[in-house]
């Protein structure tokens, strides 16, 4: 499988999942909803353990209870699995089909959120989250010309 994927860079061409249309820009703002609501999910003790783990990953280290080495950056990155769909791009009088993914982008330790009390009840860690949405058009082969077989050919060939 080809690794062609191209950055969707305009919020209004429009994706094809089966029968259902969405335009780019509100397909990034619905996936966004998603991925913000894992990560500061507030079902059960699981807003518990998030503040755990962001106090864990980003509370810095100690090393032999001697040295403090604190933490300048904090990010987690991943990409989604590929999803067939079409893509209509502005412009573009038929539709293309390929495949679809989303790299995600967060920062659990911004600039201006270095001294985050994560022990906090009331407050979640500001965060910055940012996602790509990439396309992988279907490689279409170019239909053969009837002439390549005769320009194959032995006899064609001699003829040279």
């Amino acid at each position: 499988m080809s690794d062609n994927f191209q950055l969707l860079k305009n919020d209004d061409d429009v994706l094809l999942f089966e029968k259902n249309t969405f335009i780019v820009g509100r397909f990034k703002e619905l996936y966004l909803e998603q991925l913000k609501d894992r990560i500061y999910s507030r079902k059960g003790n699981n807003r518990d353990r998030v503040l755990v783990i962001f106090s864990l990953l980003n509370g810095g280290f100690r090393v032999e209870h001697q040295v403090d080495i604190g933490l300048n950056s904090s990010k987690w990155e991943s990409v989604t699995e590929e999803i067939e769909c079409q893509l209509l791009r502005l412009g573009d009088s038929s539709w293309q089909k390929g495949r679809l993914r989303f790299k995600n982008y967060v920062d659990f330790l911004p600039e201006d959120n270095r001294g985050f009390d994560y022990n906090s009840q009331y407050h979640q860690p500001k965060s910055e989250i940012k996602i790509e949405l990439e396309f992988c058009p279907d490689l279409t082969l170019e239909p053969e010309s009837p002439l390549d077989d005769i320009r194959q050919s032995e006899s064609y060939k001699k003829l040279l």
